[in-house]
Order: structure tokens, then C-alpha cells, then sequence
């Protein structure tokens, strides 16, 4: 599960702000983990997603899914949205690759069991397989 954390933190660092900006209106989420990636790489456009505008906050850092009156307010980060279509994706890929593999072997194991096989049809209308009397 690391290493795909890693890939999907890593993707977002190099990711342009554009880039950023769509994945969090797909999602309606703010910011990766709203904590050391988002201080490093500043959040841009999350007043503008709907999980803001519902609340009437207006700056980046009031959008962040904070504490009010003991209950949670503001965007969520999109760290596990991210991580769960990551880990779909995956295991979509995994099914298919498996499905394929395994077509393959059945098409392997046919042309073995009969490639040394005649074909009748064939076999009296050539010289040589007993077709044309000399």
C-alpha cells in the first residue's frame, strides 16, 4: 500500500496547478492531505469548489476540513478520494491483464495438443498423402 502512496503523493507534487485544480473539482476535495504537502505546494481554487462555496467561506485556508463547535466544516482532503480510484484503477488492470494471461495459455495449450494434427480434407488432394495414383 506504500508504494502506491507514494506514486499518488509524488504525482501530485509534479502536478501543475491546473492539473490540481481539476482533479479537486472531480472530487470536491481541497488540497492532498491539507498538512506538510499542502504547506510545500500552496492549494489554489478551492473557494471555488462546491464543498466551499456551500458554506460561504472565501479564502483557501478557511476551505480546509476544520473543527467548529465540535463539528467538521470545509472541504475534505483529496488524499484518500485520490488513493481509492488509484487503487481501483489497479485492480481493474489486474483483472484485465488476468483475463488475457489466461486466453493466452488456453491458446498455448490448444496448438499444442494439436499441432501435429492432418487435416482430412487435405490429405488426398496433395501428391504425396496418398492423393494422386502415379
Amino acid at each position: 500500500k506504500q508504494w502506491y502512496q507514494r506514486r499518488v503523493r509524488g504525482s501530485w507534487d509534479s502536478a501543475t496547478n491546473v492539473s490540481r485544480n481539476e482533479v479537486q473539482h472531480a472530487f470536491d476535495c481541497c488540497g492532498y492531505d491539507q498538512n506538510t504537502t499542502d504547506s510545500l505546494n500552496p492549494v489554489d481554487g478551492c473557494s471555488e469548489l462546491p464543498c466551499c462555496l456551500d458554506l460561504y467561506l472565501t479564502s483557501e485556508e478557511q476551505c480546509f476540513l476544520h473543527e467548529v463547535n465540535n463539528t467538521a466544516v470545509g472541504c475534505e482532503p483529496c488524499k484518500a478520494k485520490i488513493e481509492e480510484q488509484f487503487s481501483y484503477a489497479i485492480q481493474v488492470s489486474g483483472t484485465v491483464g488476468l483475463f488475457f494471461s489466461f486466453t493466452e495459455l488456453i491458446g498455448i495449450i490448444l496448438a499444442i495438443q494439436y499441432r501435429n494434427t492432418k487435416d482430412p480434407s487435405r490429405a488426398l488432394n496433395f501428391p504425396g498423402h496418398g492423393g494422386f495414383a502415379k
